[in-house]
């Protein structure tokens, strides 16, 4: 995009997350992104700046800027520099809350991401990526860094595929929504606010083999593997009221159909509510999570949510998003991704990603799982007035053990 195109208008996803800047205690609440630990020594900084500047066209998303005016939209930054975006990071390495990272207010004028480089240890270091959740979600954020710094050319971006608008399929999405929104309106306890000033990030593996294991004995998903254990972690962490048997909770999805290209490295997600089981034990943990949080149901959300942001009007789907996320509703978020392949970075083997999560307004945790070679890598971002994130991330880690004892060394049967 040259300095003097013309704005284009954000979609619904990315609007409504740059609407709840204004609702966010935090102006960092809004960030989110990936601390990779790369093996070696510390790359210059100029070197890994001027990399970044050869790969960030002129016609890249990443030169753009939000700005709100009379609606939301992207433009061309005219003074875009990449020094603003490649910075060193003081002090010692390992995941930190965005508001640590950026030292202050984001700069609105600049466009919402950045790299910090920072030390770990005699033989490895970190680098740390942000983006506002607007222009990213965590799949398109590790997408980032794999074309800025990753081994090889960046690829020409794909040509944009031409299609036109249909009310029908968006009408088709909203109905397929339909029951989620219309759980909202149900009687039920307000959910927990989260509020106060402090933030607290916590974070804890587990072997992949054990998710693994329990998958093949019952025929749950990894990720539902990791949803059970992370229902008895809550319960363990932060139970909900006497009498209430489960607890709503807001799980995304990604939209992305399989080979579609993603070269604007965007925010591709949709939301569904899952009702995760409270009081259970760990084996029957699992099999209410996989009636919640099945295969069939997941890709109808998929679907729904990706027919809703492509066909439906923005301030309708935007509409839709405020309302499954209502935090007096819902106010925990548990998401997961997969880095399937190895990365190289800067030429150098990356040993460990670790998510750093953003947090909605009035949440009290929001959970980001990466799966990354032989582990799974839990991060837990909460505000001060809650229970330390540091007990639910342990928490987690002993259930995952509690269910793969349950169904792979105990007598447990098939989850589904």
């Amino acid at each position: 995009m040259n300095s003097d195109a013309p704005p284009r208008p954000a979609d619904f996803l990315a609007g409504a997350f740059a609407r709840l800047d204004g609702f966010a205690p935090d102006p960092t609440d809004l960030r989110m992104g990936l601390v990779f630990r790369v093996t070696g020594p510390r790359p210059a900084l100029t070197a890994v700046r001027d990399l970044v500047a050869a790969r960030v066209d002129r016609d890249s998303p990443l030169r753009q800027r939000l700005v709100r005016d009379d609606g939301v939209h992207w433009e061309d930054d005219p003074d875009f520099d990449v020094a603003h975006h490649v910075r060193e990071l003081p002090g010692a390495g390992g995941a930190l809350p965005a508001r640590s990272v950026l030292a202050g207010p984001p700069d609105p004028a600049r466009p919402p991401w950045g790299v910090w480089l920072s030390p770990a240890g005699p033989d490895s270091w970190d680098l740390h990526y942000l983006a506002h959740h607007a222009r990213q979600d965590a799949a398109a954020a590790v997408r980032t860094v794999v074309a800025l710094l990753g081994d090889g050319d960046r690829p020409a971006p794909a040509p944009a595929a031409e299609r036109s608008r249909s009310w029908t399929r968006g009408r088709a999405g909203l109905l397929s929504l339909s029951p989620d929104l219309l759980r909202t309106f149900a009687p039920s306890p307000p959910a927990p606010v989260g509020d106060g000033p402090e933030r607290l990030l916590a974070q804890r593996s587990a072997p992949l083999r054990l998710f693994r294991e329990v998958s093949r004995s019952t025929g749950a998903t990894v990720n539902q593997v990791h949803l059970a254990a992370l229902a008895v972690a809550l319960d363990r962490w932060s139970p909900v009221a006497a009498g209430r048997s489960s607890r709503q909770v807001a799980v995304p999805v990604d939209t992305r159909r399989p080979g579609e290209p993603d070269d604007d490295f965007a925010n591709r997600i949709g939301l569904m509510r899952v009702a995760l089981p409270s009081g259970a034990r760990p084996a029957d943990a699992l099999r209410a999570v996989v009636a919640a949080a099945g295969r069939d149901r997941t890709d109808r959300h998929r679907r729904a949510w990706r027919d809703l942001a492509d066909n439906a009007p923005e301030r309708v789907a935007g509409r839709v998003l405020r309302r499954i996320t209502d935090p007096t509703r819902v106010s925990v978020t548990l998401s997961s991704i997969r880095v399937d392949a190895p990365l190289i970075l800067l030429g150098a083997p990356v040993s460990t990603v670790t998510a750093v999560p953003w947090l909605p307004p009035g949440h009290t945790c929001f959970a980001l799982a990466v799966g990354y070679r032989d582990e799974i890598r839990l991060s837990a971002l909460s505000p001060g007035n809650v229970p330390d994130p540091a007990e639910l991330v342990a928490s987690w880690s002993e259930a995952v053990e509690d269910i793969h004892r349950a169904h792979v060394r105990g007598t447990a049967g098939p989850a589904r």
